[in-house]
């Protein structure tokens, strides 16, 4: 297994969000595979935290890629993002994952940072310096990608930047 390098994470968010799949991700002593994504872009996506413009919650998006992205939600529950792209401000969500021991599946955001105690300490973190968050190649070829429309938002639902390994 190989720890992912920054190059990784530099690419359009698309295909930051396809290639996770079927990544190890390991949050202190816990793992689990990345199952779902889903990708986010600037300009053309209403649904992007960082549509309209810089703002202190977003701009990590705007200054970084590689790193970690983490907002609340619902005020209580936390998502968990990477930053793509080294001129745009473009993010992947980490929808869901398997935990890789005992196989249970967490399947809606907040439900995996809440398995891993993901919170907003987590920001900025750099994901290939990090001694809190890694994430590791296994070198699986991955094939039954479905790549879909994105879900639980109410704008930019036309866009196809949802990416679902399927079993």
């Amino acid at each position: 297994m190989q720890k992912l390098d920054k190059k990784f994470f530099e690419g359009d968010s698309e295909n930051v969000a396809k290639n996770l799949i079927w990544k190890l991700i390991k949050v202190w002593e816990k793992q689990g595979i990345i199952f779902e994504t889903e990708a986010y872009k600037w300009l053309c996506d209403k649904a992007s935290h960082a549509y309209l413009k810089k703002t202190p919650r977003n701009s990590l998006m705007y200054d970084s890629f590689g790193k970690v992205y983490v907002y609340l939600i619902y005020w209580m529950h936390y998502c968990l993002n990477f930053t793509s792209d080294k001129t745009k401000p473009w993010a992947v969500l980490i929808r869901w994952i398997i935990d890789f021991e005992t196989k249970k599946v967490y399947d809606w955001p907040w439900k995996l940072t809440k398995f891993f105690w993901i919170d907003k300490s987590f920001n900025w973190e750099d994901l290939i310096n990090s001694q809190k968050i890694e994430i590791f190649d296994k070198n699986i070829k991955v094939i039954n990608i479905r790549k879909t429309w994105r879900i639980w938002i109410k704008k930019a639902t036309d866009k196809l930047w949802r990416f679902v390994w399927e079993f």
